[in-house]
């Protein structure tokens, strides 16, 4: 499976068994840990075996978030771009963990007081995803019309294959609250307001660029 096969299956699940991460999965899933960590700056983390993490009534009443004992803290520097990093490097993980046979879900109601305690001066924890093997794969997530999501009409075809692309991508509450403008090569991400929305401006990049491929056009 390559990321393109990943992003195409890939699907939020919240319940999840009681099977480890373990042996080569484990061993992947840190080594893509240390490389994202070690080009971003970021210094994201795995918990394992912390059944406490998504236990509140929140995460399990409201957010319907059963058995998750893992869960990726996503932190970093504070920047006024660590969110939209946040969720371009999250997203590589969560893709990755979809290649390594794990499931997913950006969530923000793992209770990590011992995450916040052992923070350094500077950092901040983001948001989380939880990971683990899945109860189920979840479910497509509805999506608006291609045309909402830019111009298509007379557009090349890489365009038009990243905007496929970034129609797969989680976004808080689906709400899809973007759209791309192209120049030629040039292309520009228009985004809606919303409290998690630099995160979902990174992780909807990074699908455009898996979709379009990185050498075809510039971000402006």
């Amino acid at each position: 499976m390559d990321v393109n096969e990943a992003i195409q299956k890939r699907h939020s699940v919240r319940q999840y068994t009681d099977k480890k991460i373990e042996g080569d999965v484990l061993n992947s899933l840190e080594k893509e840990i240390d490389r994202i960590n070690l080009e971003s700056g970021l210094h994201i983390r795995l918990v394992r075996d912390e059944p406490k993490a998504f236990g509140s009534m929140f995460a399990k009443n409201i957010s319907k978030f059963k058995g998750v004992e893992n869960y990726l803290a996503i932190i970093g520097p504070d920047s006024d771009d660590l969110e939209e990093k946040a969720g371009y490097y999250g997203e590589q993980l969560v893709l990755c963990a979809q290649e390594l046979g794990l499931n997913t879900c950006w969530a923000v109601t793992a209770g990590k007081k011992d995450i916040k305690k052992s923070l350094e001066d500077g950092y901040k924890d983001v948001i989380s995803i939880a990971i683990g093997y899945g109860e189920n794969q979840g479910v497509p997530h509805t999506s608006k019309p291609m045309e909402d999501f830019g111009d298509i009409d007379d557009a090349p075809d890489w365009f038009v294959r990243g905007i496929e692309s970034s129609m797969l991508a989680p976004t808080a509450m689906n709400k899809q609250n973007f759209h791309f403008e192209r120049d030629g090569n040039n292309v520009h991400l228009v985004s809606g307001k919303g409290p998690f929305r630099k995160i979902d401006d990174g992780i909807v990049k990074y699908h455009f660029e898996c979709g379009a491929g990185k050498d075809n056009f510039n971000w402006k």
